[in-house]
């Protein structure tokens, strides 16, 4: 199972929101200390509650993901766009806010190098999804991690390394696995859960499933630090 996409074929794998809900979503600001409004970009914004938050909170937030039709139009402050595929210019956000959505995005480091460009130097890339315990390294006979979008199977130690080769410094990292079961079970229990990822997470699980908060930051321009 190493290595393998274990995302339904139709590329989108959706439960819910995310985990820990907008409380999480202030823990991640909170772990980079970034409580001074700038202009922000939420990488799979879905239905745009942290970007409105973030506008409330006196951000200049905007929104970006490919649930909001066929064609680039624009929905107030939420864009039809691809984070594998910015429209945006560099150097032109202070924060990027990827809230469970770099794993299931189809190309994880494209998605990573993409935010690298358009945060300004000095800029945060504020990130929380899924890793897997068993990562290949586990005792035999244990369900390896799958990939979903990222090289290879998705432990913790692929997390840094893809961070590491798309220019950023990882400035913070807190395990919240406990609020990604209780997602989980509650949005089975609500019936939340697209079908087509009940497969998917039963597999997840035999692999140790676990959810984390990061705080990514661009050094230099050529991502030294």
């Amino acid at each position: 199972m190493s290595g393998q996409k274990i995302r339904p074929e139709s590329g989108t794998c959706m439960i819910g929101s995310h985990p820990g809900g907008l409380s999480l979503t202030k823990r991640l600001f909170a772990l980079a200390d970034a409580e001074t409004p700038g202009r922000v970009l939420d990488l799979g914004a879905g239905g745009g509650a942290s970007v409105r938050y973030l506008r409330e909170r006196g951000y200049e937030a905007e929104g970006i993901d490919l649930l909001y039709g066929e064609r680039p139009a624009e929905r107030g402050s939420l864009f039809y766009a691809d984070m594998r595929a910015l429209p945006f210019p560099d150097e032109c956000m202070d924060v990027c806010l990827a809230e469970c959505s770099v794993s299931g995005c189809g190309d994880g480091p494209t998605a990573l190098r993409e935010a690298f460009r358009v945060l300004k130097t000095g800029g945060s890339l504020l990130l929380s999804d899924v890793f897997f315990h068993r990562d290949g390294n586990g005792d035999s006979g244990t369900a390896e991690a799958p990939s979903l979008s990222m090289p290879g199977p998705l432990g913790l130690n692929c997390w840094r390394r893809v961070f590491r080769e798309t220019g950023f410094e990882l400035k913070g990292l807190v395990d919240e696995t406990p609020l990604w079961r209780e997602f989980f079970l509650e949005s089975l229990w609500n019936g939340n859960a697209d079908p087509a990822c009940l497969d998917v997470f039963r597999e997840a699980g035999k692999a140790g499933c676990g959810y984390f908060l990061a705080w990514l930051w661009k050094g230099g321009d050529d991502g030294t630090v």
